[in-house]
């Protein structure tokens, strides 16, 4: 769906804001596919799992606990990462972390089950600013590009120029990659 987007974007949003050098692109692309990778559970419902169960959309995978176990993959694979044990682990955890926490902001749908297994309950952020609409089979195509504009708008564009923001602070500064190599 359109969101999973979004959700891959926000680490190489934060890439450009604060990276003080270059990142690598294995990294960045595993922490993008991190943030994306709890949507997989919506896989489940063509499994038959019933939308209450906490392995549904919104469950399990959209965790701390799950962005905590992805983290501890990443530092263990560290190397292939080209990066130290921490960073990995830091970046991919909280990329996936990202994903629940930018689901409990929307005004649709499901809660999340953002702290199982200490908790099942389903929640959403008291601030619920990211609007969604439902995709309906007939009318997908026309579904997917309302869903898509809605945001480029409201998520997209505002996530960039706020890392590019940050950049240009930084640069102004004088902590940019370019003025630490003088």
């Amino acid at each position: 769906m359109p969101m999973t987007t979004t959700h891959a974007l926000l680490p190489i949003a934060v890439a450009v804001a604060v990276a003080r050098r270059p990142v690598p692109w294995r990294l960045v692309l595993v922490a993008a596919a991190a943030a994306a990778a709890p949507d997989v559970d919506g896989l489940f419902k063509k499994l038959g799992v019933p939308a209450h169960s906490i392995i549904a959309h919104r469950g399990v995978t959209h965790s701390l606990f799950a962005a905590l176990i992805a983290g501890l993959l990443a530092a263990a694979l560290h190397k292939h990462l080209r990066v130290r044990a921490l960073t990995a682990g830091l970046l991919v955890g909280a990329a996936m972390a990202s994903h629940g926490m930018l689901d409990m902001m929307t005004d649709g749908g499901r809660g999340v089950a953002y702290f199982w297994p200490f908790s099942s309950a389903r929640w959403f952020a008291d601030w619920r600013w990211i609007h969604s609409t439902a995709v309906h089979r007939r009318t997908l195509f026309s579904d997917v590009q309302v869903r898509l504009r809605l945001e480029l708008w409201q998520l997209i564009i505002p996530m960039f120029a706020a890392a590019l923001a940050v950049r240009l602070v930084r640069w102004a500064r004088g902590s940019s990659p370019e003025a630490s190599r003088t």
